[in-house]
């Protein structure tokens, strides 16, 4: 038998977990499916800019939300959604394992950091090897860096290392800098940054973390460099196969969303990393999926003839109602 909800989540990062969250506490049936907890939250080992806390980390956030959305009734399960499409009553939501009817859908699959692909690569995630400058940089400061990755996304990550790192090095394979004119000049001018260009890395090296990169010029040269810290910024990669024939994505392959979430097909909404958000931060992802949540239930209930809410604000226990 298909099990039918009023709302079903895809991704259980911030996003996610915050959609569930708002519609759980509106006692209507939520499901959130995904294929782990926290997502990128999980490339975080320390939290440092999320109101409200300080020091803590991506998984342990996660965790906590998920806590909330569970102690609010919603339901989660670990899967991969497979396809999303349309039937009288609603959406259906084909997984690996299983198929769910909903009245309403929230699209948080986040996306995924591409990486270089190189030896022990993983070893030292979080241990020196980060995938997001604007999350990790103010960890370095005063230290020696290094960015490696292709366009605007590299340039954007020397300029913000060169405030924070006392030694920048800028690795690309062309000879020239992609990206923002004006920004390319910037970091030009920064006399913290060595521009690497025809150039890759080849290794990584260390013992508790990183220490050292190898670069290989297009010659065949090797140069081995003393680093703290090794920036990859290649883009992401954002998974929307299973629901591209519904919404409507934009050329950078993100979910267009209007306020509240809402995207070209009335009863789907998105939030997060996956979306046209211009700032992927945690909070933006959490606030956005707030967003999605409320407008997922508003939905809802109008398809029950109810006017819906415009803010989650009270709660009520036994005789007493407390406003927050």
């Amino acid at each position: 038998m298909v099990q039918e909800y009023d709302v079903v989540i895809v991704g259980a990062g911030p996003a996610g977990l915050s959609a569930g969250i708002f519609v759980a506490r509106q006692k209507t049936s939520c499901f959130v499916i995904s294929k782990d907890l926290g997502g990128q939250l999980n490339l975080i080992p320390k939290l440092e800019n999320y109101p409200g806390t300080m020091m803590s980390s991506g998984p342990l956030l996660a965790k906590t939300l998920e806590n909330q959305f569970l102690v609010f009734g919603g339901e989660m399960t670990y899967d991969t959604v497979e396809r999303i499409d349309e039937v009288e009553s609603g959406l259906k939501v084909k997984t690996t394992r299983s198929e769910y009817l909903a009245k309403a859908v929230v699209l948080a699959p986040g996306k995924v950091p591409n990486s270089l692909g190189i030896q022990n690569e993983n070893q030292f995630a979080n241990k020196g090897v980060h995938y997001c400058t604007k999350c990790d940089a103010p960890f370095y400061q005063g230290r020696a860096t290094a960015t490696v990755g292709v366009g605007g996304y590299l340039v954007e990550s020397g300029i913000l290392l060169s405030r924070m790192a006392s030694k920048v090095y800028l690795i690309y394979k062309g000879g020239a800098l992609g990206g923002d004119k004006d920004l390319i000049e910037s970091i030009k001018r920064k006399e913290n940054v060595e521009l690497v260009p025809n150039s890759s890395v080849k290794a990584i090296s260390g013992s508790n973390s990183l220490q050292q990169i190898t670069i290989l010029d297009n010659s065949g040269t090797e140069k081995t460099i003393n680093v703290d810290g090794l920036f990859i910024e290649m883009g992401s990669k954002i998974n929307l196969d299973f629901v591209k024939h519904l919404v409507k994505i934009n050329q950078k392959g993100e979910i267009e969303v209007a306020e509240g979430g809402k995207t070209s097909h009335p009863a789907i909404f998105a939030a997060g990393d996956a979306t046209s958000i211009p700032y992927k931060q945690i909070v933006a992802a959490c606030g956005d999926g707030a967003a999605a949540g409320l407008s997922a239930f508003n939905h809802v209930e109008k398809l029950k003839g109810k006017p819906g809410i415009r803010a989650d604000w009270k709660k009520t226990i036994g005789d007493t109602v407390f406003h927050y």
